[in-house]
């Protein structure tokens, strides 16, 4: 099929995700899990309207647009408020993503998040600190349904107080867990990392 890229025709394979055809930052997206369209920063306009290119097919003759000022500033916000609502020191990527669009946190003020959360350590082999942790599921997906398939941890909480945890809030060692790794693995912000790097 033929459509066209930010003014360029391409051509994609059926079933190609816009993802694969632009280059656009991501986060919650990743190869080895399900996890996507929820962090937005990957969105694009597509036709006119905004759609997350880890998540929209292409489609013969559609329009994508992948850089344009809106976009850009609707990066930056979003930027924005996980630096504001999270502590990012160890996601040098995204520091460098809001570097490059000059995103500037203090500009919204003061706003409840997540910072203030205390790392739990209750296994001998990885921590869990939540303070650092942007919701993208990555982890709770590659220990569902993405990779392993025990469940050992879920989701709770809503808005800004949601956050990974294990089921009933109990030990990990208490769940299913068979502390695999894979959830540390695909964890783009060190909120679960291993106890040597502590």
């Amino acid at each position: 099929m033929r459509l066209k890229v930010d003014g360029k025709e391409m051509e994609a394979r059926e079933g190609a995700l816009l993802l694969e055809l632009v280059q656009v930052p991501t986060l919650c997206h990743h190869p080895h899990t399900e996890t996507r369209g929820l962090c937005r920063l990957c969105l694009v306009e597509v036709d006119g309207r905004l759609s997350p290119a880890c998540a929209t097919e292409a489609r013969e003759g559609m329009e994508v647009w992948s850089d344009t000022p809106g976009l850009r500033a609707l990066r930056k916000t979003l930027l924005e408020w996980l630096f504001l609502t999270t502590d990012l020191s160890l996601a040098p990527e995204l520091q460098a993503l809001a570097l490059a669009l000059e995103a500037e946190p203090g500009r919204w003020g003061e706003v409840p998040g997540r910072k203030g959360r205390e790392a739990i350590e209750d296994n001998p082999f990885f921590l869990r600190d939540y303070a650092k942790c942007v919701n993208c599921r990555r982890c709770v997906d590659a220990c569902g349904d993405g990779i392993m398939g025990v469940y050992a941890l879920t989701l709770t909480g809503r808005g800004l107080l949601a956050h990974p945890t294990t089921p009933l809030d109990r030990p990990l060692p208490e769940t299913p867990c068979v502390f695999c790794g894979n959830c540390v693995q695909v964890c783009p912000t060190g909120a679960l990392r291993p106890l040597t790097e502590v």
